[in-house]
């Protein structure tokens, strides 16, 4: 039998196959820790990789040392705005990657004209969420709007 063992806690461990792919690497940047970490738990039980930045200078960080199948990006950030982290994306050649932006402001136009693929209006349903997730997963290439 050919695979791996995945440890996420001294109590839990899985066995996941060889033949099933890796899980995709889903970026969440939200200064709100609670939000961030809400959905991290969510995507996380739906089987994703999940990593977590609170602010646009340390996503940058986190997807310049690997980049993710997706960004769910929050706009409004200290240290780097979202609009501002995808200008830099663009510049380093990464701006293919997916990104969904979560926000609270009006206007997703706007977004989708610096190349965002979706806009998810805050508060939104996990349902909604997940769905979004698995649009852009399952069509990377899909063009913005």
């Amino acid at each position: 039998m050919t695979g791996r063992m995945v440890h996420y806690s001294a109590s839990r461990t899985q066995y996941v196959p060889a033949s099933l792919p890796k899980p995709a690497d889903v970026l969440v940047v939200d200064d709100e820790v609670e939000i961030a970490t809400f959905v991290a738990e969510v995507l996380r039980d739906e089987g994703y990789g999940v990593r977590v930045a609170h602010d646009g200078a340390s996503a940058l960080v986190e997807i310049l040392r690997r980049p993710p199948s997706l960004i769910l990006l929050d706009v409004a950030m200290p240290v780097m705005v979202g609009e501002e982290l995808i200008r830099h994306l663009r510049r380093v050649g990464l701006g293919h990657l997916p990104v969904i932006i979560m926000t609270a402001a009006l206007n997703p136009e706007t977004y989708r004209a610096h190349g965002v693929r979706e806009v998810l209006p805050k508060p939104f349903d996990i349902e909604t969420l997940l769905a979004a997730v698995r649009r852009h997963l399952l069509a990377p290439d899909q063009a913005p709007g």
